[in-house]
């Protein structure tokens, strides 16, 4: 599908070998025989001066992006992942590195200001607006950086994904003597399906060229499959989600549960598992965005929507059970409650022990339960 765009940068092997043979007859002025030395500019040795990529996004430390390389980030739908990416962008627009961010989330300060390119294919340009001003809020910046480019292009057909892309990317490192970081939010929307083995393969190698060619991080957004987050499945859509994870510098995965996200770094490139922590963070009314807490306010949190739960389905059970004018003693309770839900005696009892704590139910002079304040 790539291969009509004349502006993308292919490489395989015909294309590497095609330009060796122009190169060669452009200095003896006609085909020369290839030579194992017309490869040194491939090999990689002890002795050769290979500049190392400074790390342009850290967790803890440890680097999750880097020039040439792509680092996809995965999540379920509505799992938290545009705020992390806002983050992200906040950081590679600040000259300062001083964002509202989450601690531990590091970005590499854009003092050039060089090219900061956001490429959306699943949001409304209202909700992709709205994004934009929650970027800036992170930032400090009042006025959006002419060196910050959102891209909304879901109108656009599939086919004219990869060259808008690749011509704005073009444009943008022209205009600003580079490119600082490309986040490409919709992947999987790229290539007409996911589990496609050719297309996807061509697709994450197209991600990876410009990540080479414009010497930058690029970062990719893919869902995680359906229902993933439930079963703990941390694997992307289809065969494009696990090239992504086989080819990414590392995979930095969100879950939520309730309105708690947690962002961990898995499959990290240079960084064990155990050199960073989990972020959690959910969204903050007061700010307009999402904001970090720790981890004793999500275990706090978590044991209050479990009581919330449970509280509502005591009263759910109650309600059902002891409807006016029905009331019974304390053994007939429980057998009502095994036979409404299916549950062991044990479990009866805890739900009618929770019943009468939270005054659901109450104990009539006659000695038998029923809704509180409707008894004799």
């Amino acid at each position: 599908m790539g291969s009509d765009n004349t502006n993308e940068l292919t490489i395989s092997p015909e294309n590497i070998i095609a330009q060796i043979n122009v190169e060669r007859q452009g200095i003896s002025g006609h085909n020369a025989v290839i030579q194992l030395k017309d490869f040194d500019s491939f090999r990689v040795t002890k002795e050769k001066h290979i500049t190392e990529a400074k790390p342009v996004i850290t967790i803890s430390g440890a680097p999750v992006a880097a020039p040439g390389n792509i680092t996809p980030i995965t999540a379920e739908g509505k799992g938290g992942k545009t705020a992390l990416v806002s983050i992200l962008l906040a950081g590679a627009i600040s000259t300062t590195g001083i964002i509202d961010g989450f601690p531990g989330v590091s970005v590499l300060p854009n003092v050039n200001k060089k090219a900061v390119i956001g490429i959306d294919t699943e949001q409304s340009a209202s909700d992709q607006q709205y994004n934009v001003k929650t970027v800036l809020s992170l930032a400090g910046i009042e006025i959006t950086p002419e060196y910050f480019y959102s891209y909304n292009i879901r109108t656009l057909p599939l086919t004219e994904y990869r060259q808008f892309t690749s011509s704005a990317c073009e444009l943008c490192n022209k205009e600003h003597a580079g490119i600082h970081l490309i986040v490409l939010d919709g992947g999987a929307d790229y290539i007409t399906s996911v589990n496609d083995e050719a297309d996807a393969n061509e697709f994450i190698a197209y991600a990876i060229s410009l990540s080479v060619k414009y010497n930058c991080p690029v970062i990719l957004v893919i869902h995680l499959n359906e229902n993933a987050g439930k079963n703990g499945d941390t694997m992307p859509r289809g065969h494009l989600g696990r090239q992504a994870i086989r080819k990414g510098y590392c995979q930095l995965n969100i879950t939520k549960d309730a309105d708690i996200s947690t962002l961990q770094v898995l499959r990290a490139r240079k960084a064990g598992s155990s050199d960073t922590g989990l972020i959690h963070y959910r969204y903050s009314k007061e700010k307009g965005y999402h904001v970090s807490i720790d981890a004793e306010t999500v275990i706090s949190t978590k044991q209050g929507q479990k009581d919330m739960a449970a509280n509502k389905k005591a009263e759910a059970i109650a309600s059902k059970i002891f409807c006016p004018p029905a009331s019974f003693t304390h053994k007939n309770s429980i057998s009502e409650i095994m036979k409404i839900t299916g549950k062991t005696a044990s479990t009866a009892k805890r739900y009618l022990n929770d019943m009468i704590g939270w005054d659901f139910i109450e104990k009539g002079v006659d000695g038998n339960y029923r809704l509180r304040n409707l008894g004799i």
